[in-house]
């Protein structure tokens, strides 16, 4: 009976750790880069499919286009088709 109780102290023991590394482990991969990343101000974000800080761009910075253009296919009767009735 003694080294059944000694066995299974050292199994939970090994458990506990085991835990605890995942639990830090986690912490340290997917919990703490996410908090970094929101610190750095309203100018990144996070994507937590690639795990990733990115900066957020505008579509008129990228496509270079002034600000409050109209779009080019805003007319709207080169939009009607026969599938728009």
């Amino acid at each position: 009976m003694k080294s059944n109780i000694t066995r299974l102290q050292k199994i939970f023991f090994c458990v506990f750790l085991a835990s605890c590394l995942g639990v830090f482990a986690y912490h340290y991969f997917y919990v703490w880069p996410k908090q970094r990343c929101l610190a750095r101000g309203p100018g990144f974000s996070w994507a937590d499919k690639w795990m990733k800080c990115g900066t957020v761009y505008s579509i008129e910075t990228i496509t270079q286009r002034p600000l409050k253009v109209p779009p080019l296919n805003s007319d709207p009767k080169k939009m009607e088709g026969p599938s728009a009735k």
